[in-house]
């Protein structure tokens, strides 16, 4: 697991919005944010909450926050902490929530802005990247 703090940037509109929806979801889940081929253009973002390292970053979070002294992790966030290690994932922490990178998807997002509208004609997220070479004119996919 690496901790950054500069990989993908999220605006705070975007950080709103997530925390907005994961306070209806179960406790403990990520925002993950990947690169996978698709779209017109070849590359599309995916971003999804994963509950997979759940209870390694709540307790990450609460020992980042001095929430209590830490304690030995039982068996399974032994085991998500492990995986956080072994598949190489970056997490990028906001107020209350985790953000986590893949490394096959990292360097396609470095620089990238993650921000979210809530206008009469779009909303959702958006993604400004510095990396893409061009996009589709849905804007789902870039190159």
């Amino acid at each position: 697991m690496q901790e950054t703090t500069h990989a993908v940037e999220l605006t705070e509109a975007a950080i709103a919005k997530v925390g907005d929806l994961l306070r209806r979801e179960e406790p403990g889940l990520a925002l993950q944010v990947s690169v996978q081929p698709g779209g017109c253009s070849g590359l599309r973002y995916q971003l999804f909450f994963t509950g997979k390292y759940a209870k390694a970053l709540v307790k990450t979070l609460a020992e980042r926050d001095g929430e209590g002294p830490a304690e030995e992790d039982d068996a399974e966030t032994a085991a998500q902490r492990a995986a956080l290690v072994a598949e190489n994932m970056s997490v990028v922490w906001f107020d209350r929530f985790a953000m986590v990178i893949d490394p096959k998807s990292g360097p396609y997002l470095e620089g990238a802005s993650i921000d979210y509208l809530d206008t009469l004609q779009k909303s959702g997220f958006v993604i400004e990247n510095p990396n893409a070479n061009g996009s589709c004119a849905c804007g789902d996919s870039f190159q």
